[in-house]
């Protein structure tokens, strides 16, 4: 980088970077051109290229992103001076441009998305005390019932078939407005972030900068059916986490595989309101997969770099137009009650 062409460079980089976070865009170019075109363009060729690879791709390119400033910052501060620390600021900041335009066209412009809350027949007049009193009943009956069944197929076959998961999957993100053929991404472990996910309590993520799902190699076999639907979400477009927590408790709800049904009623049940919840007990057998979760959970956790962690986050979402932040999370609950579902277990539109 010159000097003369570096402040322009940096300043061109950033301004881009704002104008794709900020500037309005007409919501249906957003939804069918971005989405379902651009973005599905894109999805539908780099993921199932990422799947080939036997280990993360995020991994290396983070490392070739850090490695390669820090040459960058090392030959500019072989240099002295003022100069250097300018050089090196200018740097910073065009890498960060360059990253949020790299973010922002290859996923991030989905948070413009219309929010699945407005594509379904959804009435919040119907998530009052007795529906939800209903619904957690349902839950916690299908919790016990599937129960034993999960167990058995976890003791047989150790996870659940990811072809089923998929199955399971497509329909629903297709009834919510994705008009492309979605290709799932292969579940991998972050060498470099795999235990931070443990120590501040992260289940997974979609890298959009890889085309990649990371998932917590902690997950017990129980856990991992829902935490892999969710991350599918984000590889469909769908941005907001209460709206990926959905899409996850749609698919997993629906299936008829055992172990893909107990982790959707398990992840719901987690949840529901405790007060409600508490008026309907559990089994021995769900306590017992509670209590392990629990203990998955404990073995890694780090108070101070969870609450870091996820007020960060909060201030991400915040910044991408979700305005309830992390507390999203939680609002897919509200979304199931309030949205009738038909016989396949999929939600009611305008057009079903």
């Amino acid at each position: 980088m010159t000097r003369a062409r570096g402040p322009l460079v940096a300043l061109a980089a950033a301004a881009l970077a704002i104008v794709l976070f900020t500037v309005p865009i007409d919501p249906a170019w957003i939804e069918h051109g971005y989405a379902d075109g651009i973005y599905a363009g894109l999805a539908t060729t780099f993921v199932p290229l990422v799947n080939r690879l036997p280990f993360a791709l995020g991994d290396l390119l983070i490392a070739l992103v850090a490695l390669g400033f820090a040459a960058f910052a090392i030959r500019c501060a072989r240099r002295g001076g003022a100069l250097a620390i300018v050089t090196i600021g200018l740097g910073l900041v065009t890498l960060g441009g360059a990253l949020g335009i790299w973010f922002q066209c290859a996923w991030g412009l989905n948070y413009r998305r219309a929010p699945i809350a407005l594509r379904v027949d959804y009435d919040g007049a119907r998530v009052n005390e007795a529906a939800v009193t209903a619904f957690a009943r349902t839950i916690v009956a299908g919790l016990n019932d599937t129960a034993p069944a999960a167990h058995a197929e976890m003791a047989r076959a150790g996870d659940a078939d990811l072809a089923v998961l998929q199955a399971d999957f497509l329909p629903v993100v297709a009834r919510l407005g994705d008009t492309y053929a979605v290709r799932v991404s292969t579940p991998k472990t972050s060498f470099l972030l795999d235990r931070w996910f443990q120590i501040a309590g992260i289940g997974g993520m979609f890298d959009p900068f890889a085309y990649e799902t990371i998932l917590n190699s902690a997950f017990l076999p129980f856990e991992r059916p829902f935490a892999l639907a969710h991350e599918w979400g984000h590889v469909a477009g769908f941005t907001a986490e209460g709206d990926a927590n959905l899409i996850a408790a749609l698919t997993c709800l629906r299936s008829r595989d055992p172990l893909i049904r107990y982790s959707g009623f398990f992840w719901t049940y987690g949840y529901l309101p405790g007060d409600i919840t508490a008026r309907y007990p559990v089994s021995a057998l769900v306590r017992a997969d509670e209590a392990a979760a629990q203990a998955r959970f404990l073995r890694y956790y780090q108070p101070r770099l969870y609450d870091l962690q996820w007020r960060a986050y909060d201030t991400y979402l915040h910044a991408n137009r979700v305005t309830s932040g992390v507390r999203s999370y939680g609002e897919f609950t509200s979304l199931l009650v309030g949205t009738p579902l038909d016989s396949q277990g999929l939600p009611r539109t305008s057009r079903t």
